[in-house]
């Protein structure tokens, strides 16, 4: 098909398939995926969004669940508009243009950057309690280790992250399958798992807006789906990949992150369930599970390392693909033999360690503002993947891309809109606008225009 009128139709070069060696395994995709989404905000931030919502988080994961698949169905159009060839940034500069790809793409970097720091500080406090290494030095270790991996060949860094997929996820169904077994072969479980579900001021304990008030938090979590879209420009079969990822991806998440918030909640009330503190752990106590701690300690090290490692995967692809498009600096570009874009590697490694730092010097200050604001910049990127998806609506047969595009564009418009005037979040969102705001003004002066020479 034909681009949009106005548009520039260069192809990053790395991200064209056609006729060159590809390395993930298909089923690599959607385990570099997984990687990204199940980090430790799994095991320890569900406690957060079961202590402001009570029983209504189940109402909350849905909601936002399926939101996140309206956004993966918009960017699979997207991707099919233009031939599986790069990621969702990609299209989103092929779509709405340059600078609309260069400030997106770096909101994007930046979140990833913010994200797989955070893991690495989560892993130095696990590291300093079990082995009483500091944690600035355990954050290090993990970011140089995360570093190592992605200096490897893609093939390699696949299995690995797969590896660590696999691990997490046959963690949550054991967990999952610990409770299914309570509630089945316990007396009297049954009336208790209802009682805790239901006697504690019933399914909206805490009312409906709180159950709303969580869903950006949820969706923050969710942040990862859309790697399946930048992953698999590196597989054997992209298009395919993309299909399989729009149709299995969120409901697999979704069903681990559904499955165990209500195991939590049928075997503990949402009352025992404390912010901060992991709600697993709470679970694993009560049903005398033994070396309960150490379980949760291994459980947590497995998504930090893994998340970590797809954060690094994420933001080295897009920082190379943001060269190639003309939107970076071209020494982010450059490959070695093997493909790996070293100088993005070492890049996103160097500003993960700012992160650690800023965390170790200024943890109640930058490092908490700067994350929470972080966290706002993927509504931003999945609003511009709307609004792009929406000017080419001309070209798309399916009418019920369209409305799903248009509900995305209104709601991750409105929530990115509406974050800075919540008293609770007006610092961490009016950062993320000035970010965004900033992006755009250096994109006038430094990005050229599509079709300019």
């Amino acid at each position: 098909m034909s681009l949009p009128t106005g548009e520039s139709s260069s192809q990053p070069e790395s991200m064209d398939v056609t006729g060159r060696r590809n390395m993930l395994a298909n089923w690599h995709v959607s385990m570099i995926s997984v990687g990204g989404i199940i980090g430790a905000g799994l095991f320890v931030g569900t406690s957060a969004t079961i202590a402001a919502a009570g029983p209504a988080v189940l109402l909350s994961y849905l909601a936002a669940g399926a939101l996140v698949w309206f956004v993966m169905m918009v960017m699979g159009e997207l991707s099919t508009q233009y031939g599986a060839k790069g990621s969702f940034i990609a299209d989103i500069t092929r779509a709405s243009g340059r600078r609309s790809g260069f400030v997106t793409g770096w909101c994007y970097i930046l979140l990833w950057v913010v994200t797989g720091g955070a893991q690495a500080v989560a892993g130095g406090m696990i590291l300093n309690d079990l082995f009483a290494l500091p944690p600035l030095w355990g954050s290090a270790l993990l970011i140089v280790l995360a570093l190592l991996l992605n200096a490897l060949p893609v093939s390699v860094y696949g299995k690995s992250e797969s590896l660590l997929s696999v691990l997490k996820l046959l963690t949550l169904f054991l967990f999952i399958g610990t409770g299914i077994l309570w509630l089945c072969f316990t007396r009297g479980a049954p009336a208790q798992a209802y009682h805790n579900l239901m006697g504690h001021g019933g399914i909206l304990p805490l009312g409906a807006w709180a159950a709303l008030g969580v869903i950006p938090m949820i969706m923050q979590t969710f942040t990862g789906c859309e790697i399946a879209f930048v992953a698999s420009a590196e597989s054997h079969d992209p298009s395919h990949n993309i299909r399989r990822a729009i149709t299995r991806l969120p409901f697999m998440v979704l069903l681990f992150y559904l499955g165990s918030v209500l195991v939590i909640l049928l075997v503990r009330p949402w009352t025992d369930i404390v912010s901060g503190h992991s709600p697993f752990l709470v679970v694993m106590h009560y049903l005398n599970i033994p070396f309960a701690e150490m379980i949760v300690i291994v459980m947590t090290l497995l998504a930090v390392m893994s998340c970590l490692n797809s954060a690094n995967y994420l933001v080295s692809r897009i920082a190379r693909e943001l060269a190639e498009l003309g939107c970076a600096p071209p020494q982010l570009g450059r490959k070695t033999a093997s493909g790996v874009p070293l100088v993005a590697v070492a890049l996103t490694t160097m500003l993960e360690i700012v992160i650690i730092l800023l965390a170790s010097y200024s943890p109640s200050q930058g490092y908490s503002i700067l994350l929470g604001a972080s966290g706002d910049l993927i509504l931003f990127c999945y609003f511009m993947a709307a609004l792009s998806c929406l000017r080419l609506r001309k070209n798309i047969i399916n009418p019920v891309i369209t409305v799903l595009a248009a509900i995305s564009v209104l709601v991750m418009g409105g929530l990115f809109i509406t974050i800075p005037f919540e008293p609770a979040t007006w610092v961490e969102g009016m950062i993320a606008f000035a970010i965004v705001a900033g992006l755009g003004v250096v994109s006038l002066i430094s990005v050229k225009r599509d079709g300019a020479s």
